[in-house]
């Protein structure tokens, strides 16, 4: 098995390498961020997107001694060390992607095992339950998705509080929020979703990030025999924009495949919207039907995006056969 996923990470690794991937708005191939969460809070980050820095590896948490059933995710790829807002922005081989999520991923696959299929939305709990501190069900929907997440991963209730707390979101609000506010939140999330009655602080991270990463790896496999470049943010991937359907189906059939169940998955970009009107001697379309379809939104490339990737392409030409041992 070790020789299977060594073997994997290096075509993957190999398929990276002779892949242009940057974002054309950006004049250099290095930029800052702020830490906006966790332990490294506030602390800035400095990103290289050139070549040497889009290599990935495979950590598990025990190796051997954990039989390879902790963790196990891809890291290291630049793309997983950016915003969302920076993503979205990603071209591969000059070609627009998009990203596309598994929907409440690890809540919708402990709820699987347990026999009960999730809402679209389970993080909505119906109602506002702190309005002094929670003006919008937005915001108390993404503080319960903080919190579950928190809770399925902790194994004692104030981890998952000073976890929480110390999370250091940009509002700063849930620094304000009690033990005695959010045990009000998780409750009501339990209440309205009782297979999770006893999950909570049950250390369950490890095991998830798992399974999560033998999907992963089937996906990745998949286009990587294909010659077909994907890039892994763990529950989520981006690919070029034109391969999204081929990527919804694999991600249903993956997930089958290592959970005999499925799990909604949305893209996350913003796109054009586009209607148009169809009919034609086809079943459901003898009268006009309104067809709404969507296109990437693109961006128009900076002078040293070209420059990169014409000096991408030329050291491509003067590689005869790619030798990859540095990325393996």
């Amino acid at each position: 098995m070790i020789n299977t996923l060594k073997d994997q990470v290096k075509a993957y690794n190999k398929l990276l390498k002779r892949s242009f991937i940057g974002i054309p708005s950006y004049e250099a191939s290095i930029f800052s961020r702020i830490i906006t969460k966790g332990p490294y809070a506030g602390r800035k980050q400095v990103i290289l997107l050139g070549p040497d820095n889009k290599f990935v590896t495979r950590v598990f948490n025990g190796g051997l001694a954990g039989n390879w059933e902790r963790g196990g995710r891809f890291y290291r790829g630049w793309w997983q060390q950016t915003d969302k807002e920076d993503r979205c922005k990603i071209y591969i081989n000059d070609k627009p992607t998009l990203e596309v999520d598994f929907k409440a991923f690890h809540p919708n696959l402990l709820s699987n095992e347990l026999g009960v299929k999730l809402p679209n939305d389970p993080y909505d709990l119906g109602e506002l339950l702190l309005p002094d501190v929670l003006t919008s069900m937005e915001a108390q929907r993404e503080y319960v998705k903080l919190l579950v997440l928190m809770a399925i991963n902790a194994d004692n209730d104030k981890k998952v509080y000073q976890a929480f707390r110390n999370n250091d979101r940009k509002d700063k609000l849930e620094q304000s929020l009690t033990d005695r506010q959010l045990a009000v939140l998780l409750n009501k999330f339990i209440e309205k979703h009782p297979q999770f009655d006893g999950v909570p602080n049950t250390g369950q991270a490890l095991r998830l990030m798992n399974i999560d990463s033998k999907i992963a790896n089937l996906i990745i496999d998949h286009f990587t025999q294909q010659g077909i470049p994907i890039l892994c943010i763990h529950d989520s991937f981006i690919i070029q924009h034109d391969k999204e359907p081929k990527l919804r189906r694999i991600l249903d059939q993956a997930t089958h495949q290592i959970t005999s169940s499925r799990i909604s998955h949305d893209i996350k970009n913003d796109q054009n919207s586009h209607n148009v009107t169809v009919s034609g001697n086809i079943k459901n379309y003898q009268q006009p039907v309104s067809v709404e379809f969507h296109t990437p939104i693109r961006i128009k490339p900076t002078k040293q995006y070209e420059l990169r990737k014409d000096k991408f392409h030329k050291w491509l030409e003067i590689q005869p056969a790619l030798n990859d041992d540095q990325s393996s």
